[in-house]
């Protein structure tokens, strides 16, 4: 499995796409706050745009912190925290602008990040519709947070150097968290589609074949995600076949069969069910008890990249960055 920074930045873009959905949920503001919805003071200046009392609180709130309601100096201070994280995302969206991202980018990322939580497109669309999202705000989100994502890579990527030590030392201080009481298994598949009711035998066997081949290559050391990507007849292709955790009793009986010995990297036979030929890479696979380091390794390592390259970046934005633009404060 790919553990570099820019792997732990695709999985970072994952985890903001999702988050994006809340972002969008206009936040109700408490009976106190109805008169600022009137009357709307300016607490900041990026660029001579303004950021109003009402920005900030929906920043807030979509951060998942609350202002509040007092004028105490703690109060005031938490105000002034999450005003200057404001502030920097502002300075970011500026410079993002000239970001590049076309729709082909947008459909890759929401198809991850619905691959990633076992929900269709329609499942996705219908939760946007309960919110009162138009599924093209939604889209508009995911383009931020696309150029954000490529922001942070060209900004912080060179500085990320996570060490062995560093991982050994995260493993034990989580312990917790690489303790399982339930087997799983992460996976990703090639599919090579064919339907046995329709199909002439004599292309079943042409399936079985380029199945067979497709194994191979992947066995002599070719990346299994990029085959994947080529040549996969399921809609996991565009994210590289990746198919995410299941635990057994979630999995094909004829799939747990012909994967259920194998080890984290290792790659099944070719499996064949309803939908066609199967074959399978089995990238995790926890058993119930402390789970190895080497296990978890990959995994550790993408969680401490992340944090270097949210340090790094921030260290960048407020040492460089800022000095770039003309912000003025007024809390």
């Amino acid at each position: 499995m790919d553990s570099s920074p820019i792997n732990a930045m695709k999985n970072y873009a994952r985890i903001a796409i999702g988050a994006a959905l809340v972002m969008l949920v206009p936040p109700s503001l408490p009976p106190s706050a109805l008169a600022d919805q009137i009357v709307d003071r300016v607490v900041a200046t990026v660029d001579g745009d303004p950021i109003t009392m009402q920005d900030l609180r929906k920043y807030a709130t979509a951060a998942g912190t609350t202002l509040p309601a007092d004028s105490s100096p703690q109060s005031e201070e938490i105000e002034r925290r999450v005003l200057n994280d404001l502030i920097r995302e502002t300075v970011m969206d500026h410079e993002m602008s000239a970001i590049s991202v076309d729709d082909d980018q947008i459909d890759r990322y929401i198809a991850q990040f619905e691959a990633g939580n076992h929900i269709t497109d329609a499942e996705l669309r219908d939760q946007l519709a309960q919110h009162g999202i138009p599924y093209e705000a939604y889209r508009k989100r995911v383009r931020q947070e696309i150029q954000k994502m490529t922001f942070l890579e060209e900004h912080a990527r060179d500085k990320v150097n996570v060490t062995e030590r560093e991982i050994e030392d995260y493993y034990h201080a989580h312990i917790g968290d690489f303790t399982t009481s339930q087997e799983r298994f992460k996976l990703a598949q090639i599919l090579v589609a064919a339907d046995p009711t329709t199909t002439p035998p004599v292309l079943m066997q042409a399936d079985r074949a380029k199945a067979e081949a497709l194994r191979r290559r992947a066995l002599k050391g070719e990346d299994f995600s990029q085959l994947a990507a080529q040549y996969s007849d399921d809609d996991s292709k565009s994210q590289g076949g990746e198919l995410g955790y299941f635990k057994p009793e979630e999995i094909n009986e004829k799939i747990l069969a012909a994967i259920s010995n194998l080890k984290a990297g290792q790659i099944s036979q070719v499996v064949k069910t309803s939908h066609g030929f199967h074959i399978i890479k089995v990238e995790e696979h926890d058993q119930p008890g402390l789970v190895p380091l080497s296990n978890v390794r990959d995994r550790i390592r993408q969680i401490l990249a992340e944090q270097q390259m949210k340090t790094q970046f921030k260290n960048w934005v407020d040492s460089d960055l800022l000095k770039n633009h003309s912000v003025q404060t007024y809390l």
